[in-house]
């Protein structure tokens, strides 16, 4: 074996079978180390540069840093910005959105707006804050075009469906209209393991721990009690869809013939009346030009974004509310919030296959 200049090894181990003994010699080589010692360092460089992206990531989003405009094309006349909206939504992605919006209101206000949407779905509440911020749009005189990617199914139509035209890329997937609740139960598991949880609630209160309780099997009280409010979030949506496509549906019946929770193919959306043209972001921008009476390709076309960090904070860390760094937020505190939220009936626009 190969060995370093002032490095000294242990003899080889010698194994016994009854007649000689044999040697067992290790098959390291110099390369085989230098290979091993190049693997560690690397490892340990991108280990720090996660922590270096998950802290810069978390300060950037949570210090209100101003958002990040990219153009995506030049222009002569006019100008129409592209606020993605992609991935979960949640009220980190409804927070970006509502950024943007001051974004805009602090600077010239464009002709019109791309919303770009890529995104299975996720909350009711955030979902109808991004719509919101929509119709303020709207009420402003901005003409907005929504481009749909490769998904924009259930909270991902949700936000788009009052805008002024709603262009499908022609994989998109989209529909998807209705509301669905999941929460864990851990009666079978703390029955398992001898754990008795107790829970009480004040005299006066004593539908407090209805659909609020993960230790215990659900009963048909829970059900009904989480049934009203799907049902209620479920006309919501409806009634958005209705108000938004109103050339495309006469009235709510007709919303509901196609929003049973039921996944459309571009063009199949497009035959049901939930979009109005199959093409890609520059097929929508193109619509925007045309309705906001801009030359064809003459608008200069930006995309708003958050700003990047290292690794533009690739998990979602925040930081903490009190200051300090992302890292070491396993707490008591987020322990507990997180039993909480496990506890509650999660209502969402989600797209579920």
């Amino acid at each position: 074996m190969s060995q370093l200049p002032g490095q000294s090894f242990p003899p080889p181990p010698m194994i016994t079978t009854g007649q000689q003994p044999i040697i067992v010699r290790s098959s390291i080589t110099r390369g085989a180390l230098g290979v091993m010692v190049g693997v560690v360092a690397v490892s340990v460089i991108f280990g720090f540069g996660l922590l270096i992206g998950f802290g810069g990531g978390a300060a950037a989003v949570s210090s209100g840093v101003r958002l990040e405009r990219s153009e995506l094309r030049a222009g002569f006349g006019g100008e129409i910005l592209v606020v993605p909206v992609e991935g979960g939504i949640d009220d980190g992605m409804a927070g970006f959105v509502a950024e943007c919006a001051r974004e805009i209101d602090a600077g010239n206000t464009p002709d019109a707006i791309i919303l770009r949407v890529d995104s299975g779905g996720g909350g009711v509440s955030p979902s109808d804050r991004i719509w919101k911020i929509v119709q303020d749009w709207q009420a402003k005189g901005i003409t907005v075009v929504a481009s749909f990617g490769g998904t924009a199914a259930s909270g991902g139509y949700y936000v788009a469906c009052s805008c002024d035209q709603i262009v499908a890329e022609p994989t998109c997937i989209t529909g998807s209209i209705g509301v669905i609740a999941q929460m864990f139960t851990l009666q079978g598991l703390t029955d398992k393991v001898g754990i008795a949880p107790m829970t009480i609630v004040a005299t006066g209160s004593p539908r407090k721990d209805v659909a609020n309780d993960m230790f215990r099997t659900w009963t048909n009280q829970d059900r009904e009690v989480v049934q009203g409010i799907l049902d209620d979030a479920y006309d919501t949506f409806t009634k958005r869809v209705l108000d938004g496509r109103a050339t495309q549906f006469s009235d709510l019946s007709d919303v509901q013939q196609v929003a049973d929770g039921s996944i459309y193919t571009a063009q199949k959306a497009l035959d049901a009346g939930l979009v109005d043209s199959i093409g890609y972001l520059e097929d929508a921008i193109a619509v925007a030009e045309s309705l906001t009476g801009l030359a064809a390709g003459g608008a200069t076309v930006s995309r708003l974004s958050r700003p990047m960090g290292l690794f533009n904070n690739p998990f979602g860390v925040r930081a903490p509310a009190s200051g300090g760094t992302a890292l070491g937020l396993l707490g008591q505190r987020d322990l507990r919030d997180l039993a909480a939220e496990l506890a509650q009936p999660r209502v969402m626009y989600q797209m579920h296959w």
